[in-house]
């Protein structure tokens, strides 16, 4: 059914089922000069600034805003959307060279109108609003090409990952004004308007989609016309140039401070905000079933972690987490401590996986594995050449090394561990003794510094792990070539692998990611898990100082021999947990991706583990290269996952596969640590 109105400007607005049609008025002109309409616009047809002429001969108007409805199933690309804009002007019977035309998926119920007027000067706005594509500014984007159009037969993985990232939804603003303005102030306007749309979907709770911790300011796909007259007088060139003519006053100005932007952002504000709470009773029903998905999303939002917080160049410190998150991790982890009824061990892991989910890692400088790290180096330093050219003395030496480094960083955390007993044993007394006089003080001492030592103990074993900054890491690389950031993420795989990246292409630099993401999940976290649950905190260090030599000098050349002693021991101490990722790796890939994929992964993993120099390394990185149905390859070593013709060079779509599998395995392990750990309690 078509409604139509005729709007305070004089424009007529009509609205069916299918689409917004504005048909804008006819100016008036004199021998001087005339009137014309001039547009800003991010729409989609005749977007951008222009002019278009008008004349009061004119009997009907010639200039149009089309704001046309989509099916929820288009996807941008079939037909092209000038195509079917232009199309659609067709079936109007109106000229596409004088329309301004929009898409959206949102449903022409939710059409809002609002106005104002003031000394003269009114404003019209027309809304129609869609959500589930809602986005915050800065939020990671769906679409990876900017200086040329999709191609919409590329096979590279990314049509796919856009079709499913983006989601119907359009907020839609059309902003008429019966008035002139100069090309400074409609701009300036323009900007209020785009304001005054973000603050109406800020105070609605309207959530990022991508993010449900951030509010959105906006969807994907919003478009705005801002239409307003423009006065031109007729010049002997024959050139238009907007100035003042008498009666006919050009607004001049349009910051924030004058009435003219009140009446924008109020308009703007008004029709956004009954345009949204259109599509929220729509969809929810009443506010009150909305303002509890609102809270459930934002605390799913939360819960998520702090993490992925990605550095925007490689070698940067991460970002900080928001403060709301971090003090999510800070009520998680103490809630933990006071109110988790588990073992003393179990707790203090699940208190330690909390603290890797949602706050920092400890600061450099007293984190044990960096202490290792640089013991190590410095040993490195003051050994002789001679020794790396001999391999009995390179085989002695590193054999010194090892038993130093692992006695020296065990003794310490051992000694480290009883000073905190000492201090929680015998803390509390000596404290009441010397606050004897102050009764609350003295009530609190004792359970304070339990509370300290514990978080101690907690630091330490957070120390040995850390599953977040290895998603991070993946993450970073995933966005750096969807990006075509080569060279960023050629110096960000250092950080993840030992190959030499200067020649690697994006298929390879997506490969070596996938590689170390498996390999490291269960260096960096499956295995630390596995001695923690055997030995303790103390098992947990132990394992790391052993895996941090073998990653320095675990390697043929130069530390060949000095490496064989760590290296063979990493081997030993890496066999059980290895094999555990695998599994672990399967089962997730089962529940996020199916179950042939788990099956293929599997397969892949027995097939193909040995042709890895490492009897360890090749079981999660195989098993990675089956069930994301990749090829993983090192030019002269090996190729996992070949023997499938069908599996292919992997993209940045397979990383963050691989990113929810890899998460979803790291809190399998936790789970099973945590019932062992019950088991042997």
């Amino acid at each position: 059914m078509l409604k139509k109105t005729k709007l305070s400007t004089g424009a007529t607005v009509s609205v069916n089922h299918e689409r917004v049609r504005v048909d804008l008025p006819s100016l008036p002109s004199s021998n001087s000069g005339h009137f014309q309409w001039q547009f800003i616009s991010s729409a989609i047809l005749n977007g951008g600034c222009q002019l278009f002429e008008t004349t009061s001969s004119t009997s009907s108007s010639t200039h149009h805003v089309l704001n046309y409805k989509v099916p929820s199933t288009y996807d941008g690309l079939n037909p092209p959307p000038q195509s079917l804009l232009g199309n659609f002007t067709h079936k109007e019977q109106i000229d596409k060279h004088n329309t301004v035309g929009m898409l959206t998926a949102a449903s022409m119920e939710t059409f809002a109108h609002s106005s104002r007027s003031a000394m003269g000067v009114t404003i019209d706005v027309i809304v129609t609003a869609g959500l589930s594509n809602s986005r915050s500014a800065g939020a990671d984007a769906d679409y990876f090409v900017i200086n040329e159009d999709y191609d919409v037969t590329d096979d590279d993985g990314q049509q796919q990952q856009r079709q499913q990232g983006m989601k119907p939804g359009t907020i839609n603003t059309i902003i008429i004004v019966n008035a002139p303005l100069t090309q400074g102030a409609q701009v300036e306007a323009y900007a209020v308007a785009i304001e005054a749309k973000v603050a109406s979907c800020v105070d609605h709770g309207v959530t990022c989609a991508k993010e449900s911790s951030k509010f959105a300011t906006g969807t994907g796909t919003d478009c705005a016309v801002f239409i307003s007259q423009c006065y031109s007088y007729k010049s002997n060139n024959n050139k238009s140039r907007p100035k003042q003519c008498g009666q006919h006053k050009i607004i001049k100005y349009a910051g924030k401070h004058t009435l003219f932007a009140e009446m924008i952002g109020q308009a703007v504000y008004e029709a956004t905000s009954k345009a949204i709470m259109i599509n929220i009773l729509y969809k929810h029903y009443n506010y009150a079933t909305y303002t509890i998905h609102r809270w459930v999303q934002t605390f799913i939002g939360l819960m998520t972690g702090a993490m992925p917080l990605i550095p925007p160049k490689p070698m940067m410190p991460i970002p900080r987490a928001p403060l709301n998150v971090v003090y999510v991790g800070i009520v998680k982890v103490l809630s933990i401590y006071f109110f988790v009824p588990l073992p003393d061990k179990a707790k203090l892991l699940l208190a330690a996986v909390a603290w890797d989910r949602y706050l920092r890692e400890p600061p450099l400088k007293i984190h044990p594995v960096c202490i290792a790290g640089s013991m190590i180096s410095a040993c490195l330093a003051r050994i002789p050449d001679r020794v790396y050219n001999n391999p009995f003395l390179g085989f002695t030496c590193g054999l010194l090394l090892l038993l130093s480094m692992v006695l020296i960083m065990t003794v310490g955390a051992w000694m480290f561990m009883e000073c905190n007993n000492v201090i929680s044993l015998y803390g509390p007394p000596y404290a009441r003794e010397y606050l004897s006089g102050y009764y609350h003080p003295s009530m609190m001492i004792e359970p304070a510094l339990h509370l300290l030592t514990w978080i101690m103990k907690l630091l330490l074993l957070k120390s040995t792990f850390s599953l977040q900054l290895l998603c991070t890491l993946a993450l970073q690389m995933a966005k750096f070539i969807e990006r075509d950031q080569i060279d960023d993420a050629r110096a960000q795989l250092s950080w993840l692998c030992s190959r030499d990246p200067s020649k690697l292409g994006p298929s390879d630099l997506a490969g070596g990611t996938l590689e170390s993401l498996s390999e490291n999940l269960s260096d960096g976290f499956v295995a630390p898990l596995f001695w923690y649950v055997i030995f303790g905190p103390i098992g947990a260090l132990a394992y790391r100082v052993i895996n941090t030599l073998d990653s320095r000098v675990g390697y043929r050349g130069k530390y060949e021999w000095v490496g064989k002693p760590s290296a063979r021991l990493d081997d030993v101490i890496n066999y059980i947990p290895a094999r555990i990722t695998t599994v672990l790796l399967a089962l997730s890939a089962g529940v996020i991706l199916g179950h042939g994929n788990a099956w293929e992964g599997l397969h892949t993993a027995w097939a193909d583990h040995e042709q890895c120099e490492s009897p360890n390394a090749g079981w999660p990185m195989a098993c990675f290269a089956g069930l994301l149905g990749v090829q993983l390859k090192k030019e002269g070593s090996y190729c996992l996952g070949a023997r499938r013709s069908n599996n292919r060079e992997p993209t940045p779509v397979d990383i963050r596969a691989g990113h929810r599998v890899a998460e979803l395995a790291g809190g399998l392990t936790l789970v099973i640590a945590i019932a062992v750990l019950l088991l042997l309690l």
